[in-house]
């Protein structure tokens, strides 16, 4: 066991499938079965960056921001979609959000690393009050004590901003050169925590390509069990 080596999760698409409650949501409202919904996740992460950003500098508020990125994810893929769709999607997808479960293979993941006494810690991005809650309805309270949550609301930055990690390191305790951020986000997760200093898991379940002139990576992951393959065998 390598009792040095410290790992850090994102929650979103890392420690729970973000696109199963996102499609029911949307073909709710649709009322019918989306075309490409591979391109409809892929345009709505981006567009959900987007206004997260926008809701995080008040320039638009948290419910708005979440009414804009399903209308123009739709816009985007050239489907008709209304103000009242919109409300329908967001009112599903909260509901669906009350239901989320951590898959077997990575709570079995968890207790390994709970069990090896490897020191943990979950960033996540987000209004604070929603990742809490969303923290407590996966159940990662059984791994993971609030302190050992930083919600990117809840401390006035946000990845891929290094400050994020750096905050994580003093309150942990964590050596940057031992330390490796797991997450979804090439961008956010993985290019944030490079930029720090820290090594990385990328969690690359829907096998996205890495653009020329990437930082390199450390591990990639395609899939949950590859990733609780990789992460028994680093501690």
């Amino acid at each position: 066991m390598n009792k040095e080596i410290s790992l850090v999760f994102d929650i979103d698409d890392t420690l729970y499938s973000q696109m199963e409650p996102l499609l029911t949501a949307c073909e709710f409202s649709l009322g019918r079965a989306l075309p490409d919904p591979e391109l409809f996740y892929r345009i709505f992460g981006k567009r959900s960056a987007e206004m997260f950003l926008f809701s995080e500098s008040g320039q638009v508020s948290i419910h708005e921001s979440r009414l804009y990125r399903i209308e123009n994810t739709m816009k985007d893929m050239g489907i008709p979609f209304t103000r009242e769709q919109a409300e329908v999607f967001q009112a599903r997808y909260k509901e669906n959000q009350s239901h989320l479960h951590v898959s077997d293979t990575l709570a079995g993941m968890l207790d390994t690393c709970q069990e090896a006494g490897v020191k943990m810690g979950v960033i996540t991005n987000g209004p604070f009050a929603h990742q809490v809650q969303k923290f407590h309805t996966l159940g990662l309270d059984k791994w993971f004590t609030e302190d050992q949550l930083i919600v990117s609301a809840g401390v006035g930055v946000a990845k891929p901003d290094v400050q994020i990690f750096r905050i994580a390191e003093e309150k942990w305790g964590m050596n940057p050169a031992n330390t490796y951020m797991v997450g979804d986000s090439l961008e956010n997760d993985i290019t944030g925590a490079k930029n720090a200093g820290w090594k990385t898991i990328w969690m690359n379940h829907h096998r996205y390509t890495v653009s020329p002139g990437m930082a390199e990576l450390d591990y990639i992951a395609y899939t949950e069990e590859e990733l609780r393959k990789l992460v028994e065998k680093l501690i």
